[in-house]
This record gives structure tokens, C-alpha cells and sequence, in this order.
């Protein structure tokens, strides 16, 4: 039972460098995205090939024992992970990578501050393809609404339309119900 102490401290240490340290990866290290679990601590992994065009297609990664039951990963979290130094890409189907880091919201924004994070649209989350998205429709929008507006005589562009506010109705709120009670008929 004495062992159990050390083991706990050495957790929380452990647990309080994967949540507030902030890793850079280092020449045989590089970030991935989690495409799945394998089960077994292994998992699916799409790597950053830090030159050249990005593979889509899975590597297999396990995740070390001494995070097991301590932190776990999911679909689209990133990580960083070591490569095997063998340069035979004759086998595939073997684990070539290690996960090394565990990158959470403010390790990732560290990251894309220090300039390490890959420039693939394939690693960019939700909010950031949102917002290219956006910038893309707003900007074909721009260039369609340009092009009709040379043909009419509008100063700013903007057409506006006459709506009376009497007949707009918003579908989104309930109105009142009146219910008749009949209790007070049977009464008389």
C-alpha cells in the first residue's frame, strides 16, 4: 500500500503538466488530429506532414500507459506525437507514432501563436472553418451583389424593401391562448 501514495503525486503531477504545460513539438515530433479509437489505447490519426501536401488517409498511434485512465481522447482533438526513426514505409499497417502531448484549447492557441500549427484546412476547428465559410459567402455575395449593382441606379447598393410592421407577425414567440373555462357555467 505504500506505493500508492507515490503513485498519486506522481498522477497529479502528471495531470497538471498535461493541462497547464504548453509543449512545442521538437524535430521527430508532429501535431495530429484524432480521425478515432482503435480501442486498446490506439488510435487513428491524420499527421501533419510539415512539408508538402497533407495524406489523409489513418495512422495508427498508441497513447502511453501513463496516461491511461488519467486523460482520454476523442474524435478531433489534437495531439503531439512522436515518429519512429525506421524510414521504411514498406509496412503501413504498423503503430509508427507515440502520443506525446495532449493539446487542449489554450496549448492549440499557443501554438498558432508561436507559428507551429499547420496551415492545412484539415486542422482547422469549428469556429475557424465557420468564420472562413462566412468570409467566403460574404465575399462571393460582395462580387455577385457588385456586378448587379453597376446595372441599377442605387447609391449604396442596398435594396430595401417596404414592410408594414402591422402585418409582421414573429412565428418564433407563442401567442396568447384564451381558454374558456366551463367550470363557471356548471356552477349556476
Amino acid at each position: 500500500m505504500a506505493g500508492l501514495g507515490r503513485r498519486s503525486h506522481y498522477r497529479k503531477h502528471l495531470t497538471d503538466s498535461v493541462l497547464n504545460d504548453l509543449p512545442e513539438p521538437h524535430e521527430n515530433e508532429r501535431i495530429a488530429k484524432v480521425l478515432g479509437t482503435r480501442g486498446g489505447n490506439q488510435f487513428e490519426l491524420v499527421i501533419d506532414p510539415q512539408d508538402g501536401e497533407l495524406d489523409t488517409t489513418p495512422q495508427l498511434a498508441i497513447l502511453p500507459t501513463k496516461f491511461r485512465k488519467l486523460v482520454w481522447l476523442k474524435r478531433n482533438d489534437y495531439v503531439i506525437c512522436a515518429v519512429a526513426d525506421d524510414d521504411d514505409k514498406g509496412d503501413e499497417a504498423g503503430i509508427r507514432y507515440m502520443v506525446t502531448h495532449i493539446l487542449y484549447k489554450e496549448q492549440v492557441k499557443h501554438l498558432k501563436d508561436k507559428g507551429f500549427w499547420p496551415n492545412h484546412d484539415f486542422f482547422l476547428d469549428e469556429k475557424e472553418m465557420d468564420n472562413k465559410a462566412q468570409s467566403i459567402d460574404h465575399q462571393a455575395f460582395a462580387e455577385e451583389h457588385n456586378s448587379d449593382c453597376e446595372e441599377d441606379d442605387g447609391v449604396d447598393g442596398i435594396i430595401y424593401d417596404n414592410i408594414d410592421d402591422e402585418y409582421f407577425s414573429n412565428m418564433n414567440r407563442v401567442a396568447k391562448m384564451i381558454v374558456a373555462d366551463s367550470s363557471e357555467e356548471d356552477s349556476d
